[in-house]
């Protein structure tokens, strides 16, 4: 989902990311997330990534490409 789409689903306002039973918290940058935290963020792209910071989601979450990710309204 790139940042446009993601503005107007969420209407501005806050947005949730779900993969599996982890929730990821939208940082601004991979540095505002905790070592091990994972983080959603909008990247380079201006789509949204999940991350870890300090290490990989696919790896942290046994997710691959394609995995079901979640958006709902905060």
């Amino acid at each position: 989902i790139d940042r446009d789409a993601l503005d107007a689903f969420s209407r501005g306002g806050p947005a949730t990311i779900t993969i599996g039973a982890e929730r990821a918290r939208f940082v601004g940058t991979y540095a505002d997330a905790a070592p091990g935290e994972i983080c959603a963020l909008i990247g380079s792209s201006e789509r949204v990534e999940i991350a870890v910071n300090g290490g990989a989601a696919a790896d942290r979450l046994e997710v691959s490409r394609g995995a079901a990710v979640v958006v709902t309204r905060a």
